[in-house]
């Protein structure tokens, strides 16, 4: 019993890992678990076709047709075959870090089973314990990095425009190379040629270098599609903000420069936008408003400044939101409103009842506005110099509910 513990353990491990990484739109349980039983199931296919093709000749051409065709092929074949038919065409299937979730989940079905039989088999001769644990770290988990990529790229294919094709024949053909690697620098220590002129343990060596190369580009690909599923599910985790000050000038500035050509090129002419910039986000211009009481804050997405807003004091009890802009790629996911959301609330606390802010009438961001609570309190037309005018709503949103 603890040697059969021993030879599944590591499967069901990766298995909890994969699940526990899906985290903002899990899977339903049953489809995982058909899923990894679809991959127990498919040993007894690969094992017929191995069996039939395989020989045991020692020619470093043999062994390498046995560790890329008749093996890595083999087996990445039924695998993806499970992935493709039971997995693919799901409903549930419903964002890119599904083909990962559920291309590991065949894997681990898959290697389970493989490592139980071969632990088994090792233990007539009194090496089951030694083969369980050598498998635990390399063996298996080599077929969960295989599996990582195969699914990277069925997830890709299931939500790409075009070319599904080939990227669902990147991701086995990916999958076929690095099984094939590890596989082959085990095997050509079969072959007394090379036996006698590579040491032993620089053959292990290359095989232990190829899984950890896949393993490391399985954590890149996990990190891809669930920074993706992440921001697709629950975009305001890894938010955050924090005050600017005037070393940060240049990162508002750059910002700045980003967002007003997607903000304002539908709305003024482009000589007004940068007629606009140049008066206020002039390096001078932003130093004076930090002078004179205007507080700047940045919005980062993990470690990436992606937005930034300005607020000050307009008259007892009422805020002026002076700026509030994100990039173009945060519309959408609620970065706006995490903004508006903190200004309000810090200013309630310091006794504030309003915040008020002008936006121009012909901006779609009225309508966002008056979403999170703002309503038009008039409207204004200012005069900014060169001939230009603002012709702006005055917008208010009422503090009293974050008092």
């Amino acid at each position: 019993m603890q040697l059969l513990l021993l030879a599944i353990a590591p499967g069901i491990a990766i298995c909890l890992f994969i699940f526990h990484r899906d985290a903002y739109n899990r899977e339903p349980k049953r489809n995982l678990l058909i899923s990894f039983l679809l991959g127990v199931i498919t040993v007894i296919p690969a094992a017929l076709i191995e069996r039939s093709l395989i020989t045991y000749e020692t020619t470093v051409t043999a062994i390498a047709m046995k560790a890329f065709l008749f093996v890595a092929l083999v087996e990445e074949g039924v695998k993806f075959i499970a992935l493709r038919f039971y997995a693919y065409p799901s409903k549930k299937f419903d964002e890119p870090l599904d083909g990962i979730v559920y291309s590991v989940m065949v894997s681990m079905g898959f290697a389970t089973l493989e490592n139980i039989l071969y632990v088994f088999q090792s233990e007539q001769t009194g090496q089951g314990y030694q083969v369980a644990f050598l498998r635990m770290f390399l063996a298996v988990p080599a077929h969960a990095t295989f599996g990582v990529l195969m699914g990277y790229y069925a997830g890709k294919a299931k939500f790409a425009q075009q070319g599904k094709t080939m990227l669902l024949l990147t991701g086995v053909v990916l999958a076929v190379l690095f099984h094939g690697l590890y596989d082959f620098f085990l095997f050509i220590r079969e072959s007394p040629t090379v036996a006698n002129l590579v040491a032993d343990g620089l053959l292990i060596t290359g095989a232990i270098a190829s899984f950890i190369i896949a393993l490391r580009l399985s954590f890149i690909h996990i990190k891809k599609h669930r920074k993706l599923s992440q921001q697709t599910y629950n975009p305001m985790e890894t938010m955050s903000l924090r005050k600017a000050y005037e070393h940060d000038i240049p990162l508002i500035r750059d910002l700045a420069l980003k967002i007003w050509p997607t903000a304002y090129g539908q709305i003024i002419s482009q000589e007004q936008i940068d007629y606009m910039l140049d008066m206020m986000y002039s390096e001078r211009s932003l130093s004076d408003q930090m002078k004179n009481g205007t507080e700047f804050l940045l919005a980062y997405d993990g470690v990436e400044a992606v937005g930034f807003a300005s607020v000050g004091m307009a008259e007892p009890g009422v805020y002026k939101l002076h700026k509030l802009y994100v990039l173009p790629s945060q519309q959408g996911r609620g970065t706006g409103k995490f903004l508006v959301d903190a200004i309000a609330k810090a200013a309630a606390k310091k006794g504030g009842t309003i915040l008020r802010l002008n936006v121009n009438r012909n901006n779609p961001a009225v309508g966002f506005y008056e979403k999170i609570g703002f309503v038009k309190a008039g409207e204004e037309d200012i005069e900014i110099g060169n001939g230009y005018l603002m012709n702006d709503y005055i917008m208010e949103k009422s503090l009293l509910e974050n008092g």
